[in-house]
């Protein structure tokens, strides 16, 4: 049976994950992508978002990465997971099971546009994704 000890995750391999997966966000809520009907979603414009920017937000976004990409590497370990097809696996069930179905409820009863839970949550899961690559990758 897989350890349920700590020993085990590379750490160097969470972090680069957690980076990658900021690296997404950046990308997938820029003007490039989907900044546009992501504000649109949310109701706000670019200046109103600009007002209320703050770095804190980066930092929290980037520790919330990092458990993300923790709690994969977590999942890799204790299912015996040492590859990149396991590192998809894990995170895409992850991704589905934890980010869709509650992203879902959440946005259902909040009553938000479909679109902007589109947006949301194939980010999530492409990041999912993307952190299992990595993670699998350096097992």
């Amino acid at each position: 049976m897989p350890s349920m000890e700590p020993a085990g995750i590379n750490y160097l391999a969470v972090v680069a994950a957690a980076v990658a997966y900021m690296i997404l966000g950046a990308l997938w809520y820029s003007p490039v992508l989907f900044g546009a009907a992501w504000m649109k979603g949310i109701g706000k414009t670019k200046e109103q978002i600009a007002k209320e920017f703050s770095p804190v937000n980066y930092l929290v976004a980037l520790i919330f990465s990092f458990i993300a990409s923790y709690g994969i590497a977590r999942f890799m370990q204790w299912t015996g997971g040492d590859s990149i097809a396991d590192g998809i696996k894990i995170s895409v069930l992850a991704g589905v099971a934890f980010v869709l179905a509650t992203m879902g409820v959440n946005d259902v009863f909040e009553n938000r546009p479909r679109g902007l839970t589109v947006i949301n949550t194939l980010y999530h899961l492409l990041g999912f994704l993307i952190v299992g690559i990595i993670i699998g990758a350096w097992r």
